[in-house]
């Protein structure tokens, strides 16, 4: 009886110390701040998750409003790869890298799935872009996006326009995720892609032929690509066939894309205001 007696007054001895003791309850109160911390930034991460994920699939916004007079012209340039030739090899970058896990992860919790094949650009002048004849053979392509990032240390307003859409009144489709200081832009180029399918012969089902791309969209053949500069190499694909058995090699075609800031509906110059790409663009095909 004794010894139960004193066991449990041990206990009560024991239990009564801990409330009464600062330090201790000192201790319960910072790991209990530190749990519910952790729970909100856990619900918090989820939240972000999944609007990223749900980025992924949104819907496209529109202009057809020409470039503004003193927008920044970036020149893209897409071009066949060929084997032998003094283009230089490829490699994706960081971002690329990183939206790629983005899908990985969103299609793993089943948020938003599909396929997605990466084109990473090489920046010397332009914006290069280099395509092998696996790539134009994907038949199942949804989406064709170029991606941008961008700072944007006075967070304007920034609108990409195709010029050479906005000439026949056709609009560019984008879309647009400020992220504090930095912009994430990313332009609908599927229509160029259907039409370098036809062009090689892969038949995209219902893009416009690259005659019609050239009439509609007023593209250029590229002349005589400039000699790679021996600094930035990106990314590039080469496993699949080179235009080979015959295959029909398409053209070299170049593209302008605008980029023209606003600050409170008042027209500025984006590169004085501090707007400049972050990282060379790349390209993300999306199929089934």
């Amino acid at each position: 009886m004794t010894s139960d007696t004193g066991v449990f007054g041990r206990a009560l001895d024991t239990q009564g110390f801990l409330s009464q003791s600062p330090a201790i309850g000192d201790d319960l109160h910072r790991s209990t701040l530190r749990t519910n911390t952790l729970r909100r930034w856990r619900r918090g991460t989820a939240g972000t998750h999944r609007e990223r994920c749900a980025e992924l699939a949104a819907p496209w916004m529109e202009t057809a409003r020409p470039p503004q007079d003193n927008a920044t012209l970036l020149r893209l340039r897409v071009r066949p790869f060929s084997p032998g030739g003094s283009q230089g090899i490829v490699f994706p970058g960081k971002a690329l890298f990183s939206f790629v896990r983005r899908v990985y992860h969103c299609c793993q919790e089943g948020l938003r799935c599909g396929s997605v094949k990466g084109i990473q650009g090489r920046l010397n002048t332009d914006v290069e872009f280099l395509l092998t004849q696996d790539v134009l053979s994907i038949a199942s392509v949804t989406r064709a996006e170029l991606h941008l990032q961008l700072f944007n240390p006075q967070r304007l307003h920034i609108r990409p326009v195709l010029p050479s859409m906005a000439k026949r009144n056709l609009p560019t489709r984008y879309s647009l995720w400020p992220r504090g200081d930095m912009v994430e832009l990313r332009v609908d180029l599927l229509f160029l892609f259907h039409g370098l399918q036809e062009a090689a012969g892969g038949g995209a089902g219902g893009g416009p032929s690259l005659v019609n791309m050239r009439r509609v969209g007023g593209f250029s053949r590229g002349g005589p690509a400039p000699p790679p500069a021996a600094a930035p190499r990106a990314l590039q694909d080469t496993d699949g066939d080179v235009w080979g058995d015959g295959a029909p090699t398409p053209p070299t075609l170049e593209l302008g894309l605008a980029l023209g800031c606003s600050r409170d509906g008042a027209g500025v110059s984006c590169a004085p205001s501090g707007v400049h790409l972050l990282h060379t663009p790349f390209v993300a095909l999306s199929y089934r």
